[in-house]
């Protein structure tokens, strides 16, 4: 009597966690990218070349705005 419950109740389970997933697929599909904390720079303080990231990883100095 409760293996039906319980084959419905894993069912239930696994239905949300592929609903759950196709919706996280489709909001980051319409999504754009930001890519630029992807591109390498130099530190301005203590020279290191940070290859990704916003900050240098030795000294905190943040990543200078390209103007």
């Amino acid at each position: 009597m409760s293996q039906p419950f319980l084959l419905l109740g894993l069912l239930l389970i696994l239905a949300y966690f592929v609903l759950a997933a196709y919706r996280s697929y489709e909001r980051n599909r319409l999504e754009p990218e930001d890519e630029s904390w992807d591109e390498e720079w130099d530190c301005p303080e203590c020279g290191f070349h940070v290859q990704a990231g916003t900050s240098c990883v030795y000294c905190g100095t943040s990543r200078p705005s390209a103007n």
